[in-house]
């Protein structure tokens, strides 16, 4: 029983390098291709971030600035961890090969995790090259922030986490959009609202009490007042537990809501209709 659990546990991980090697491969392709995309794609990041501060934070103190900017850059990782799935599926769809990742021997889950593995790791690079190109701009407010190990330790958790969680949320809008084909303007419509109505450009809290207890659900939410106190030093224990509590919520719902979308579209014969 042990020897054929081991044999299996090879085989699921031989299965997974090569799915990630041949993600990595076609990823690589895809920035040499399409180059311009890319480095105009990351422009509009850098005028986005900086017209963020110019127009809202540039009469502000050292930390909350900083926290403005890892907040940002959260954002921005985020966002593309919960259209990730959507514009895969989509993408499958339109060169006829959605299916296909269905009928193949290995299993859709493994298939995502893997293509999942190579997109996370792409995005944090291009996140942590933003958050760097944004320093250089904001370095005469940043320059007098000194960040310990500790306070470090505790920012990098809470963005892992929630980027975690968002790819889960995303799990839920890629079911959507085998079902529904293109959902795009969706997810467009709760990109813009996670920028504006969960702490990067104003505290949460001040909004209309329903309203902000409404934001406070979500993991973002919390994860930006969180990453304000802990460069403030005034971490608290009941917005420990808010966070907690709010990714695990959205990260089982995200997970369910995306395997209930699947099984929906093989019921009523999606997965053929492009």
């Amino acid at each position: 029983m042990i020897l054929w659990k081991n044999t299996y546990e090879k085989e699921w991980l031989k299965k997974m390098r090569k799915i990630i090697k041949a993600e990595l491969i076609m990823l690589i392709g895809e920035i040499k291709q399409y180059y311009v995309n890319y480095i105009f794609y990351n422009l509009g990041m850098i005028i986005l971030f900086c017209g963020i501060f110019y127009n809202y934070f540039s009469d502000k103190n050292d930390n909350l600035v900083l926290a403005m900017l890892i907040s940002a850059v959260l954002w921005q990782i985020s966002t593309n961890a919960i259209q990730y799935y959507s514009y895969l599926i989509q993408d499958e769809a339109m060169m006829g090969t959605l299916e296909q990742m269905f009928l193949s021997k290995t299993s859709f889950h493994k298939i995502i995790i893997s293509k999942t593995i190579v997109n996370m790791g792409f995005v944090i690079i291009k996140g942590g090259f933003l958050f760097l190109v944004c320093m250089l701009f904001f370095c005469k407010q940043l320059s007098d922030i000194h960040i310990n190990f500790i306070q470090l330790l505790m920012i990098l958790c809470i963005f892992s986490v929630t980027v975690i969680v968002f790819y889960g949320i995303g799990g839920l809008f890629g079911g959507l959009s085998l079902y529904f084909k293109r959902i795009s303007a969706v997810i467009n419509v709760i990109n813009y609202f996670l920028l504006m109505f969960t702490g990067i450009l104003k505290d949460p809290m001040t909004y209309a009490k329903n309203f902000a207890i409404c934001i406070r659900l979500l993991p973002i939410t919390n994860a930006n007042i969180l990453i304000g106190e802990i460069l403030a030093n005034e971490t608290k224990k009941v917005d420990i537990l808010c966070f907690v509590i709010s990714c695990l919520i959205f990260l089982l719902a995200g997970i369910v809501g995306m395997n209930t979308m699947i099984k929906l579209a093989r019921k009523d014969g999606k997965l053929g209709q492009y």
